[in-house]
């Protein structure tokens, strides 16, 4: 694939991924369209969209994603990571272009909390040309000093930095990919990738994240790694 050649949508382009999406498509030099959400409300259909040409390719990022408030305020998440799931595909058959969904590794994960049940959902609406990728990412900067000071443990996780996750999302959509795709680097427990910039990090028992956040944390989101 030529990106040159590619007229791409992004959503969510103000997110922690979205924003390192965005970089590397311009980068590579794609033409990106990426309306914030002032002007595309993704849940309504027909969306009201202003684009001078039609997309090539939609890459859908944008989601509710706060999993400790998803579990109350599931309305909201529902509308968002499955409703507006939904009217990104039909956009994307009506123009034509290539869906690839933004997924979590927790979609596998026992029991289900409420944000994978919705982004688990979401990926009934991608078509078999498209591209559901399922993967896990942090910002830099997460861990320290007047941030955050505690990390879960002991989570494995196949997790990385955001900077990390985002080229190989590019690179399985440059690869033109179709189904699911599971993107990530080695097993690791969530801990030392925050002792990479906080040494000082403090551990705290896995067992009491379930009471501090409301829903049962994840103690495994490993997968069977594809990029």
């Amino acid at each position: 694939m030529n990106w040159k050649e590619q007229r791409v949508l992004l959503t969510g382009s103000t997110g922690t991924l979205g924003q390192e999406l965005l970089k590397g498509l311009r980068e590579k030099g794609a033409q990106v369209m990426y309306p914030s959400h002032g002007e595309w409300d993704l849940r309504q259909f027909p969306c009201g969209l202003a684009m001078p040409q039609k997309p090539d390719i939609i890459i859908h990022c944008a989601a509710y994603t706060d999993v400790a408030k998803a579990e109350k305020k599931r309305k909201e998440c529902v509308e968002t990571n499955i409703y507006g799931t939904e009217m990104v595909s039909l956009l994307a058959q009506k123009t034509g272009g290539k869906m690839v969904y933004i997924s979590s590794d927790y979609v596998s994960v026992k029991p289900m909390g409420f944000y994978a049940f919705t982004k688990l959902a979401g990926e009934s609406f991608i078509p078999r040309s498209g591209l559901v990728i399922r993967t896990s990412f942090k910002p830099r900067g997460m861990w320290g000093e007047n941030k955050l000071d505690g990390v879960f443990h002991p989570v494995r996780t196949n997790a990385d930095w955001v900077d990390v996750i985002g080229p190989k999302i590019l690179e399985a959509i440059e690869e033109e990919r179709k189904g699911i795709v599971n993107i990530g680097t080695e097993p690791k427990f969530l801990r030392d990738l925050a002792l990479q910039e906080y040494p000082q990090v403090k551990e705290i028992p896995v067992h009491k994240a379930d009471k501090m956040l409301g829903y049962i944390y994840p103690r495994d989101t490993t997968m069977e790694l594809t990029i």
